[in-house]
C-alpha cells in the first residue's frame, strides 16, 4: 500500500471514501477527477504513489480535469499554475496560493481518499 499527502480522517469515515477507480484506471503519470465521500477530487497517480487534492484550481476556480503530472507537481490545464502534489503548495503562475491536498492510498484494488 502506498500513501500520498496527508490529511486528518474524519470518523465517520476510518477507512476513507472509496473511489470509483483502480490503479489500472489511472496509470503512472496521470491524473483524474473523481468522486470521493460525495466530492469532487483529483486523483493522480506519481512516483509510485498516489495523491488527492481539490478538484478547482485555486487561481481561477477552474476543473483540473486534464492536468498534468510532472515529477512530483501537478499542472494545471487552463492557465499552467504548478503545484506541490504531496503538499499543495503552489510552485509557480499564475497561482499564489495552494492546492487543497488529502491522504491517498491504494487497499484492496482501490484507491481511497481520506477526506476531513
Amino acid at each position: 500500500m502506498t500513501q500520498g499527502s496527508r490529511a486528518a480522517t474524519r470518523p465517520d469515515q476510518p477507512e476513507g471514501a472509496g473511489l470509483d477507480a483502480g490503479p489500472a484506471d489511472l496509470p503512472p503519470g496521470t491524473t483524474a477527477l473523481r468522486e470521493a465521500g460525495g466530492r469532487a477530487v483529483l486523483v493522480a497517480h506519481a512516483a509510485g504513489q498516489w495523491f488527492a487534492a481539490g478538484a478547482l484550481c485555486p487561481h481561477a476556480g477552474l476543473p483540473m480535469e486534464g492536468a498534468r503530472v510532472r515529477g512530483g507537481d501537478v499542472i494545471c490545464p487552463h492557465h499552467g499554475a504548478r503545484f506541490c502534489l504531496a503538499s499543495g503548495r503552489h510552485r509557480g503562475p499564475p497561482a499564489t496560493r495552494g492546492l487543497e491536498v488529502f491522504r491517498a492510498v491504494e487497499a484492496g484494488g482501490r484507491i481511497r481518499v481520506f477526506l476531513p
